[in-house]
């Protein structure tokens, strides 16, 4: 189980919440968080670990965001590094491009 267009929509008003200040980033990684456990409870193969759920926000997207990761680079707003991830998830959303995968970091889809 990889991309989860299925959870795209949720993850999306989710996003789109913290960035129109609806929401704060604990409400945000709270519900992400949610997405989350969700996912982990339907995959079959509970045996499995280390599995993570991981966003890629615009296609040619290089990185497999974590919800540690935008928990980690959002905390700090003034750092370059939540100015790009901020700029990626808005530039995902106006675009539809966001994507929802659960599976190992480091693994790629063909």
């Amino acid at each position: 189980m990889t991309q989860l267009p299925h959870y795209t929509s949720i993850a999306s008003v989710a996003f789109n919440d913290y960035l129109d200040n609806r929401i704060e980033l604990d409400d945000l990684i709270a519900r992400l968080r949610e997405i989350e456990l969700q996912v982990m409870h339907d995959d079959e193969a509970e045996e499995e670990t280390g599995k993570v759920l991981w966003f890629r926000f615009f296609n040619g997207d290089p990185f497999q965001t974590t919800i540690s990761d935008i928990e980690n680079d959002l905390s700090d707003p003034t750092h370059p590094s939540a100015r790009i991830l901020l700029q990626g998830i808005a530039l995902g959303l106006d675009s539809n491009e966001l994507e929802v995968h659960y599976s190992w970091t480091g693994f790629t889809e063909s």
